[in-house]
């Protein structure tokens, strides 16, 4: 009995040995594609294994913390060769942990783009999964805009943030193959580095279709996401698509205008802007009260415009990200808004008839020191702006707009 007994203890931790030196086989199918990844720029992919050890000492213990959520939490890294990173170490159930740090590792693996955040390595050990990635400087959208103390972001940076996010969606829409739904678009998972560039994170509820030729599989489609940001088409019917994610990205455009929460005193973002967005008249009551001397008010009226139509209730009835884009190009570059007339020769549908501000800024002028002041337009996206145009002159077919647009 004892010799049986001391077998069975020696072959199970040589089992959690080998767990600890090789990730599961998931993991590993994804490591083995990323040395012949090529960024956008040509660069080659460098992915990093690190032990447990290095990130215990790195994390002063794992003391340093600058994220949590319903994935794990997060913490921030500084190496002993110099390297920061922040950590994310999963926290979920076993098998629901492992399957997300792996599907999150294949993915990140493939995607290359100025606003999505990028993997710099990971770290298994036994049954704890660990995901490190470039350190944003300036934390997250979330943070910015609900955390007291902060110095708050400037109408200028809020508009840019719109369109770095909006470039991401693009990018995992139209230009990944499969397409990638991301499924989670919310101000927690949006990442601002050190000249406040948005940058898209955590792709653990990512959904890719079925039909690839990546080899990266779809997810289940249960009903998984955050209260407040998910589309209630998607509830109804557990179907997902690409509306889902500009439902939940006309939220989060409320929520860059408002500094409100998706879900704030009980009720919901969308509903209780529905008053304000009604009458062109109190419209400067949606805004944060910090940013109501700065604001642009045709760019204002555009990105309500943006809002209602992102938030119809019927998917089809929504703008694809592209659209989304082109109308936030014009409203902030007049010489792209030409551009677009000169070759199109013609308005596109969803902006006609819309009123139109005779131009400046909606207020006295601004009184405030504000976050995100340095950078402003043009686009940061990796895609360049002629490319941009030339592909949103492609679809000319748009969705039904919401009345009154």
């Amino acid at each position: 009995m004892l010799l049986i007994v001391m077998i069975y203890l020696i072959r199970r931790k040589s089992r959690e040995l080998e767990i600890i030196e090789n990730p599961d086989a998931a993991s590993r199918k994804a490591f083995s594609s990323w040395p012949s990844q090529k960024s956008q720029e040509g660069r080659a992919s460098k992915f990093r294994r690190f032990t447990y050890d290095e990130i215990k000492e790195a994390t002063k213990n794992f003391s340093i913390i600058i994220g949590q959520g319903g994935y794990g939490t997060v913490y921030k890294a500084q190496f002993s060769d110099g390297f920061v990173a922040a950590v994310k170490r999963m926290n979920k159930v076993p098998q629901l942990g492992k399957d997300d740090f792996s599907r999150e590792m294949e993915i990140l693996g493939r995607l290359h783009h100025r606003h999505l955040v990028a993997l710099r390595g990971f770290c298994v050990k036994s049954k704890e999964r660990f995901l490190l990635y470039e350190y944003m400087e300036n934390g997250s959208l979330k943070n910015h805009l609900h955390s007291p103390g902060r110095t708050p972001l400037s109408w200028r940076a809020r508009v840019q943030i719109a369109i770095d996010v909006a470039n991401a969606l693009e990018y995992l829409h139209f230009y990944c193959d499969p397409p990638l739904f991301h499924r989670d678009i919310k101000s927690s998972n949006i990442l601002l580095d050190e000249n406040f560039a948005a940058k898209l994170a955590d792709f653990g509820l990512a959904y890719a279709s079925k039909s690839s030729s990546t080899g990266i599989e779809s997810v289940d489609t249960d009903i998984r996401g955050t209260p407040g940001y998910m589309d209630p088409e998607y509830v109804v019917t557990q179907e997902l698509t690409e509306k889902s994610d500009i439902y939940s990205y006309g939220v989060l455009l409320l929520e860059l205008l408002t500094s409100r929460k998706a879900i704030q005193d009980n009720r919901n973002l969308v509903e209780w802007s529905q008053i304000y967005m009604a009458n062109e008249s109190r419209l400067h009551e949606l805004l944060d009260p910090v940013i109501r001397d700065s604001y642009n008010m045709e760019q204002l009226q555009t990105i309500v415009m943006i809002v209602k139509w992102c938030t119809q209730k019927e998917g089809r009835s929504r703008p694809s990200i592209r659209q989304v884009l082109r109308m936030l190009h014009e409203s902030s570059d007049p010489m792209h808004s030409g551009f677009i007339r000169a070759v199109e020769n013609d308005d596109y549908e969803g902006l006609e008839g819309a009123g139109r501000a005779s131009g400046g800024s909606g207020g006295r002028g601004e009184t405030i020191y504000h976050s995100g002041e340095a950078r402003y337009l043009p686009s940061s996206s990796s895609t360049s702006r002629s490319y941009c145009s030339r592909s949103l002159l492609l679809e000319t077919g748009s969705p039904q707009s919401p009345s009154g647009l």
